[in-house]
């Protein structure tokens, strides 16, 4: 299932009032195949997988947050590229993409110096000798080699992770023959839910980003929202009956409202998402669209690994 589609309604069809494929793995792993309650399952065949996927895939589908971690690293590689010196950041004004980098240097914790400097870090990739680089090219569909190396290294990492959740979740469902076909065509079984894999446990920087007071008051929304939604059992909405309801149950101005939802956007995209967001589009009309699959204690636990 490709994490850059929307996420769509689980089927009606579930089991003890929740489906097995989208069970999160920790209340599962530990259960044997036998224990499961399924829905009649059949064989994926080379013909069924073709009609499917069309074609073979270079390379796995990945979470949308791996997506958006690959692309944050992008954009710090092409910023040095072009700059050739040490990158700043504002801890205020960006502390979510300094989380970023703190989950980056727990898959490689050579891939960047870091220095805090006032109220900002600095970031310094290793290994890119600045007078070996080649010319900056502004409009090039991709980066120096060097840049494609590092990135490309990453990318093998965060797809071990998900490979290692997909083979366990292959095990406990009765499936694990589906591995040779995953390998050949580099796609997970149909059932698979790529919310299953873990976030990344940043890094932890010697300064402390949220404080506690954020961390309930983020609980709160996570607990809020998963309630307003399920109690009305859809899984859109529009944006402005959803924070103007969270007003009502939580303590907060408006303003600091609207920033927690869209921080909640950015750590949990396939939690929580804007579906139809453009430039051009008014937020009164932006539609929010939930995984109706997601627990409320599933989603805080998830959270923490932001708040160390």
């Amino acid at each position: 299932m490709s994490s850059n589609k929307l996420i769509k309604t689980q089927s009606e069809q579930q089991t003890n009032g929740e489906d097995e494929s989208t069970r999160h793995l920790n209340d599962i792993i530990g259960v044997k195949p036998t224990q499961i309650e399924q829905l009649p399952s059949y064989s994926i065949n080379f013909r069924s997988l073709r009609q499917r996927y069309g074609s073979i895939q270079d390379q796995y589908p990945l979470p949308l947050k791996f997506e958006q971690l690959l692309q944050t690293m992008k954009i710090i590689e092409q910023t040095y590229w072009k700059k050739k010196k040490p990158i700043i950041y504002e801890i205020k004004t960006n502390a979510f993409k300094i989380l970023q980098i703190g989950q980056l240097l727990k898959l490689d914790q050579e891939l960047y110096d870091i220095k805090i400097v006032e109220k900002s870090v600095q970031i310094t990739p290793n290994d890119v000798p600045i007078e070996n680089l080649p010319a900056f090219q502004p409009f090039a569909q991709q980066l120096a080699p060097i840049f494609e190396n590092r990135i490309a290294g990453v990318r093998s990492k965060l797809d071990r992770l998900v490979q290692q959740v997909h083979e366990k979740y292959l095990d406990v469902i009765g499936e694990s023959d589906f591995n040779e076909q995953s390998m050949k065509f580099k796609v997970y079984h149909p059932t698979f839910d790529l919310n299953l894999v873990p976030d990344i446990i940043p890094q932890q920087l010697p300064f402390q980003i949220y404080s506690e007071e954020q961390r309930v008051q983020l609980q709160q929304i996570i607990e809020n929202t998963i309630q307003y939604f399920t109690k009305r059992t859809v899984s859109f909405m529009f944006y402005p009956n959803l924070v103007n309801y969270l007003l009502t149950k939580i303590e907060m101005n408006k303003e600091q409202m609207e920033k927690y939802i869209q921080f909640l956007m950015k750590v949990q995209p396939d939690f929580l998402q804007i579906t139809n967001q453009k430039k051009e589009q008014l937020k009164a009309k932006w539609i929010i669209q939930i995984n109706k699959s997601s627990t409320v204690e599933n989603q805080i636990q998830q959270l923490r690994t932001y708040f160390y």
